[in-house]
């Protein structure tokens, strides 16, 4: 059952749902339980492959809006249900947004000396630019 636009700009669950959503990944967010409730519980197999197996507890099946609100948004709250129980489920981001961190010895006359070269070199260079537009 998808997430349906309403006219007045807001998003439902299916057909007769309430619009009460104001985005669709709001809608599917919230209803995270029905998209991975969409197995054939007939089918052993198949609800292995979403619930677990012998190697995983759970299998979560990310939609692609949920993957854009994780990666825009840093995080993205879920809540599954399974055998009865109710989980809700934090993910979170960084963007592989790590920096690394420069370590300077200052004890090192020759770094300090070359960093300050530079920085002076660069001031010169915007100085002069400055005096030959006047």
């Amino acid at each position: 059952m998808p997430c349906l636009e309403c006219e007045n700009g807001l998003w439902r669950f299916g057909e007769s749902g309430k619009c009460q959503y104001s985005s669709k990944s709001e809608c599917e967010t919230a209803n995270a339980d029905y998209y991975a409730e969409e197995i054939d519980n007939n089918n052993m197999e198949e609800e292995k492959k979403y619930y677990g197996d012998e190697e995983h507890d759970y299998h979560f099946n990310f939609t692609t809006d949920m993957m854009e609100k994780l990666h825009s948004e840093g995080e993205l709250e879920v809540k599954v249900e399974n055998d009865g129980q109710e989980m809700l489920i934090l993910f979170t981001f960084d963007g592989g947004k790590e920096e690394e961190e420069v370590i300077i010895d200052k004890s090192d006359d020759k770094i300090i000396a070359l960093m300050l070269d530079e920085e002076l070199d660069d001031y010169i260079n915007k100085l002069t630019d400055s005096i030959k537009k006047l």
